[in-house]
């Protein structure tokens, strides 16, 4: 059985592992900190993610994972979080998640 996949901007996010992908280095972001932190969300966190992996060469992200938590001391106590491994998945398996996700 497949991880849930899903292509965002051009990169793939995978909620798990990606066999004969080349895994790269882990990376992260929170939203907490953020103004206006309450009003991101998940779509955020892609877009953060998503441009790192671009600018590190990946065209991936496995163990992708995201959620919220609780801020201290705001008005809005919710923000967003992700986190995940870079990683360059082939031409050929990448035209394929591709092809599978307009089917």
């Amino acid at each position: 059985m497949m991880a849930y996949t899903v292509i965002y901007e051009g990169i793939i996010f995978v909620e798990g592992d990606f066999p004969g992908a080349e895994r790269g280095a882990h990376i992260s972001c929170d939203l907490s900190f953020k103004i206006g932190a309450q009003l991101k969300s998940l779509r955020d966190v892609k877009n953060n993610l998503a441009s790192k992996a671009r600018s590190k060469g990946a065209n991936a992200i496995l163990d992708f994972t995201y959620g919220q938590k609780s801020r201290w001391l705001a008005l809005d106590d919710i923000a967003f979080w992700g986190k995940g491994c870079l990683a360059v998945i082939s031409d050929e398996d990448f035209k394929r998640i591709e092809k599978a996700g307009k089917d």
